[in-house]
């Protein structure tokens, strides 16, 4: 058994990028007179900066354990997803730079019963949780897309899993 979370480090980022962005939008609702139609509208802005600070904390409130049955993610809105269980495993590459030599993976597992576990490659240990859900899609024969067989083995994790048509 294996126990992963993200650093404090890592997620800082995303708390700064939030709260400006927050700020930004709310700071001008709360003491310039606006016509209704943009305070609205800045009053949307900054909700969706305000979830993203929200999903943020929640993001650094969840630990990940990782064993040969399943994983399980502890924290406010824990979930579980056992090995056999595993139905849909998606693993994307988002990239910062042109050049595609920048970016973070998003891993997104879900069990056959509709429960979802999404992980970003900012997670310590992510190649180990990795390997674990490619065992488990590999012996659970899911077909997988071509993007994720190709970010899998971008990621050096060969599985032998062939991507499904679409």
């Amino acid at each position: 058994m294996s126990l992963h979370g993200y650093q404090k480090g890592a997620i800082t980022g995303d708390y700064v990028r939030g709260g400006l962005g927050f700020a930004i939008t709310a700071f001008p609702v709360a003491f310039a007179p606006m016509i209704g139609t943009f305070q609205i509208i800045f009053v949307l802005i900054a909700l969706v900066f305000a979830g993203f600070v929200g999903k943020t904390w929640l993001r650094g409130q969840t630990k990940f354990e990782v064993d040969n049955d399943g994983i399980r993610a502890l924290g406010p809105l824990g979930k579980d997803i056992r090995w056999p269980d595993l139905g849909v495993m998606d693993l994307r590459y988002y990239s910062t730079q042109k050049e595609k030599d920048e970016g973070w993976m998003h891993l997104v597992l879900k069990d056959q019963k509709g429960a979802k576990i999404t992980i970003e490659s900012t997670l310590d240990g992510f190649e180990a949780v990795l390997e674990h859900a490619a065992s488990a899609a590999s012996k659970n024969s899911l077909g997988l897309t071509q993007t994720t067989t190709d970010n899998l083995v971008a990621a050096g994790i060969n599985t032998g899993l062939a991507a499904r048509d679409l």
